[in-house]
């Protein structure tokens, strides 16, 4: 069976670290685990290191420069795996998503996708904005990077990775990755934390989204707007 590099970028997640690694030690199939920490001043590496010895797979600590956009990049060129998982540490996958997405990645003519996107039991107003983004993305298969991003490692390197970009950066690989296959979304819900809308608050960071889109089709991406969508 294919190896599942998953690759996730952290930056003070001392809060929720312990847990995602807790979730992931239940995941079935082969995988291997590349943190990259983007200079947290926090305890969450410490925590990682902590946890090593006891975790059930390859687990490497990378330090790049703060940036998801770098540092994901970073984590695909440590990977070993046959396809890549860019997995945020605030969302969780059913313990048989690895197996799912091979069989996805099997099929002729597709190199990646991404999840169901989900906030869990959050309320009707998180309810709804889900439905929204999963109706978007069904059908235009761009995805936001909550919404697990995998690819075939070699899609990848030939897309040239991640754009270094204030923000959108996964939307602009997803486009470009359509030029080699194409992006599908599976049926496995990715459950997100909705905590940056419970902090920025839920109309705003919405209305923030939606703007931010908008922009990015045209290639404008004010600096402003990186506070609210970037952690």
């Amino acid at each position: 069976m294919p190896l599942i590099s998953i690759i996730t970028p952290v930056l003070n997640e001392e809060k929720v670290i312990l847990s995602f690694l807790d979730h992931l030690a239940l995941l079935q199939g082969a995988f291997e685990l590349i943190v990259v920490d983007g200079g947290s001043s926090d305890i969450t590496c410490d925590k990682i290191r902590q946890r090593a010895g006891n975790f059930p797979a390859r687990l490497e600590i990378l330090s790049d420069t703060k940036g998801r956009s770098s540092q994901m990049n970073a984590g695909a060129a440590a990977a070993q795996g046959e396809i890549l998982l860019f997995l945020h540490a605030d969302c969780m996958i059913p313990p048989d998503s690895l197996t799912v997405i091979i069989q996805v990645c099997e099929v002729y003519g597709v190199c990646g996708g991404a999840f169901t996107h989900s906030f869990g039991n959050a309320g009707p107003f998180h309810g709804l904005t889900r439905d929204i983004i999963n109706m978007l993305a069904k059908y235009s298969r761009i995805f936001f990077g909550d919404f697990g991003i995998f690819v075939k490692r070699d899609v990848f390197f030939r897309v040239g990775g991640f754009e270094i970009i204030p923000f959108c950066e996964d939307l602009e690989f997803c486009r470009s990755a359509r030029r080699f296959g194409r992006m599908v979304q599976v049926e496995r819900v990715i459950v997100s934390s909705p905590r940056r809308f419970e902090r920025i608050g839920r109309m705003k960071l919405t209305a923030v989204y939606i703007f931010a889109t908008l922009l990015n089709l045209i290639g404008i991406r004010p600096l402003f707007l990186k506070r609210y969508i970037v952690d």
